[in-house]
């Protein structure tokens, strides 16, 4: 009888353990991605997140700008470039803080599936200078901006057992959203 009613509560059990893993990696992208976006804001800088498609790895890095001579909390550009006018070439040096980039790794056993963004005009230019990353294996990167829009976009996670959530972002609003477990 134990023997019985342990065939049926065993597989249940790992389903449910399974359903946890899943939820808990849609809950810390979303935090992660909330997260971002207040540091676009805080910084002055569009920040961005791309992930390995068929892996378990986000990056997370600022993206580096001229703008970022006035606009960034850091001011990395030159202020040179904002007294000569623009119609002058002048080059200035963009400083990069390699120790910024992050990586996140999703819990055991959960996969990036896809990650979808909507394209728009003032994302070319990153979304161009990236383009090797995809040849890569990376997804298209998913931007936040400094006046708290971000891009649209829907990323699935899967769990080839036991399903997949698809993690949404709102670019007007910033608004992460999971969705329920779905079937895989």
């Amino acid at each position: 009888m134990l023997a019985a009613i342990a065939a049926i509560a065993l597989p249940q059990a790992g389903m449910l353990l399974g359903d946890r893993r899943l939820v808990r990696a849609g809950d810390q992208l979303r935090a992660e991605m909330t997260s971002l976006r207040v540091d676009a804001m805080r910084q002055g800088r569009v920040m961005m997140i791309d992930g390995m498609i068929e892996g378990n790895t986000f990056r997370i890095k600022p993206f580096y700008s001229i703008a970022d001579s006035t606009e960034a909390i850091d001011q990395t550009g030159s202020q040179q470039s904002l007294l000569t006018g623009a119609a002058q070439g002048v080059m200035t040096t963009i400083e990069v803080d390699e120790e910024a980039d992050e990586t996140i790794e999703l819990p055991d056993g959960i996969s990036i599936q896809a990650v979808g963004v909507a394209s728009a005009a003032r994302s070319m230019e990153i979304e161009q200078l990236n383009q090797s990353n995809q040849g890569q294996g990376w997804s298209r990167p998913v931007l936040f901006y400094p006046d708290g829009s971000t891009s649209t976009a829907a990323i699935t996670l899967i769990d080839e057992t036991y399903g997949k959530v698809v993690v949404q972002i709102r670019g007007i609003t910033g608004d992460v959203t999971v969705s329920e477990v779905l079937a895989p």
